[in-house]
């Protein structure tokens, strides 16, 4: 699976790249012009784009509604950490989840699979991606399920659906 890694801040960049590039490509960008060469080049297929919302060229909630539009069959996610009311209302009309930080971006990878392949990874096989002891996987999960609420329960609907919790 190929993942758009869409993070303006060169540490938290790291960070993802450094928890995905075990398991998956990722194409790790710093802005969203860098984003659309990268979505509208052929010789790279992206299957994932994992967003931030406050980049220097735009915002990517608008991003990632617009290339929904574009190239359906790819998979969308923001994470961000500042988010409006108006923000999560347009990615939950567009069914696309949104995650605040901080959190392990491989969680939200792993979502993805399960939705899609039905099989999820363990707590060891995650641990295991992300190089990190399987003991400490049980505070990174409870850090990234709390990172996935949403203020009223109607906004963290789409959220349970998308993740087949309903």
């Amino acid at each position: 699976m190929n993942i758009l890694f869409i993070e303006d801040e060169n540490e938290l960049r790291e960070i993802g790249v450094a928890q995905l590039q075990h398991r998956y490509t990722v194409y790790p960008v710093s802005n969203l012009a860098e984003a659309r060469e990268i979505m509208n080049n052929p010789a790279m297929p992206v299957h994932m784009v994992l967003a931030d919302h406050r980049l220097p060229d735009g915002q990517g909630v608008e991003f990632v509604i617009e290339m929904k539009e574009q190239f359906p069959h790819c998979e969308y996610a923001i994470v961000s950490g500042c988010l409006t009311a108006e923000n999560m209302e347009a990615l939950e009309e567009s069914e696309i989840p949104y995650f605040h930080k901080p959190l392990l971006y491989a969680k939200v990878v792993e979502a993805f699979r399960r939705k899609h392949l039905s099989k999820p990874l363990n707590k060891e096989e995650v641990a295991e991606e992300l190089s990190v002891d399987s003991n400490d996987m049980d505070t990174a999960t409870d850090v990234a399920t709390d990172s996935v609420e949403a203020p009223s329960s109607e906004l963290k609907k789409p959220k349970k659906k998308w993740f087949g919790l309903l």
